[in-house]
């Protein structure tokens, strides 16, 4: 029999059996920050926008963002499932962010009203390094606890990833700032381009009067293929692609558009390709705020954008969704193929010769691609980009700081604490954990 949560006279759970929580709440458990999303679904039911807000914003402050992008792990166990479909419950939270989320242009003072009851002010300073959700959500938590808090972000804009790798057709710029002032507005202090390691060490900010540190600079670094031809002009790396796209510049693509990846990443880098060059009239149109303009909006970007997945169509990594937007945007997906060498001609990208997977992984269950020989084939590119991953940099550390990291290239922390080898430095996110979804992040 499964052990019930043991609730004191004074409605405070004082223990809770997680295998009870697990059978009883799926979606809540599912979800990183453990958002009651049967609570706030059965309040828009009642017609209770106004609550259901509340309890979908209280664990993160990132609600409205999540309404648009969260994979949404909730839906995944949603009980409603094993009967006909999972409640539509990221779609719901968009409903009630829309109406009283950052969207919906609450004054940031009624915010502070709002959120003032939980401040308790002391007198401890807290260095937060990096302007992604983990970094900001933290530095949200820290402020409504009381603590002083600087984030330092090594960009020119906040948002860590959200900002500089989630395209625009998917995240309006606009509500970005708009969370990310609503975290400002509670004290937070944000100092830009100023980089760990370059700008700055972990000994200044210990120098500077800071008590505590928490690292959650990303994972920014692109994962390089050992292929052949690496070095030709023409090869971009996923990240850098986005964040140049995302900060306004202008990528020189070609007409022909090579991307090797599966997962949402490299979904993200095909159809930002696609977009790339589009007539003013479409340019003017609202592409930010939805899907359906992309789908119908002709495209003048790359004239052909070509997909290299290891995975069979039925086992690519990217949701669903995605998959099914890139086929209606003309993207060619060639699933079960993986990249031999790329072609090269005068020093420049010219094509990716492929071949056919004949297995994922070795008898022992690692990923050890194999190939059938004799199925080459040539896919004609101007410029290859490689999206299979994402690693953290950690050049910033020194010996005598005494952190671990691991052999995947993360930090090592405590899973309930997050705190690190070292004392009073903390770290989470990308950098602790590797690459994972936003809401994994804000958790």
């Amino acid at each position: 029999m499964v052990e019930k949560p043991v609730i004191s006279n004074q409605s405070q759970t004082t223990s809770i059996n997680p295998e009870w929580l697990e059978r009883n709440f799926p979606c809540a458990w599912a979800c990183p920050v453990h958002t009651e999303a049967g609570r706030y679904v059965n309040l828009i039911a009642q017609g209770r926008y106004d609550e259901a807000y509340r309890v979908a914003r209280a664990p993160n402050p990132f609600a409205s963002i999540c309404g648009r992008i969260c994979a949404a792990p909730c839906e995944d166990v949603c009980r409603r499932g094993k009967l006909d479909q999972p409640i539509a419950i990221r779609a719901l939270k968009r409903f009630v962010t829309e109406r009283f989320g950052v969207e919906a242009l609450i004054d940031v003072i009624k915010l502070r009203e709002v959120l003032r009851p939980r401040l308790k002010p002391k007198d401890k300073w807290v260095a937060v390094v990096g302007a992604g959700p983990a970094g900001l959500s933290c530095a949200h938590d820290l402020a409504l606890a009381g603590y002083r808090v600087t984030v330092f972000e090594a960009q020119e804009v906040p948002g860590g990833m959200l900002r500089l790798g989630v395209p625009e057709y998917r995240l309006p710029r606009e509500l970005i700032r708009l969370e990310i002032n609503a975290i400002l507005s509670l004290g937070v202090e944000l100092k830009l381009r100023k980089a760990l390691g370059r700008d700055f060490s972990l000994d200044d900010l210990r120098n500077n009067g800071y008590e505590a540190i928490f690292l959650a600079i990303g994972a920014h670094k692109s994962r390089m293929l050992n292929l052949e031809g690496t070095e030709a002009d023409g090869i971009l790396n996923a990240v850098d692609f986005l964040l140049n796209v995302n900060l306004g510049y202008k990528v020189q693509l070609g007409e022909k558009i090579v991307v090797i990846g599966g997962g949402n990443v490299a979904f993200d880098v095909a159809r930002t390709a696609v977009r790339q060059e589009i007539p003013a009239d479409v340019a003017a149109s609202d592409i930010t705020a939805a899907l359906d303009v992309a789908r119908s909006a002709v495209r003048f970007g790359a004239k052909k954008v070509d997909m290299v997945v290891l995975e069979a169509a039925g086992q690519m990594l990217a949701d669903e969704e995605e998959i099914e937007q890139a086929h209606e945007e003309r993207i060619t997906i060639h699933n079960a193929i993986g990249p031999k060498r790329i072609i090269t001609q005068n020093g420049r990208v010219a094509g990716l010769e492929v071949w056919q997977v004949a297995s994922l992984f070795d008898a022992q269950g690692r990923f050890n691609p194999q190939f059938i020989p004799g199925t080459e084939r040539v896919i004609e590119a101007d410029t290859i980009i490689i999206a299979i991953g994402q690693t953290a940099d950690l050049s910033f550390i020194q010996p005598h700081h005494g952190i671990d990291f691991s052999p995947r290239g993360t930090i090592t922390v405590n899973n309930a604490s997050l705190a690190t080898s070292a004392e009073d430095v903390f770290a989470g996110g990308d950098l602790a954990f590797g690459p994972r979804i936003a809401i994994a992040a804000v958790a």
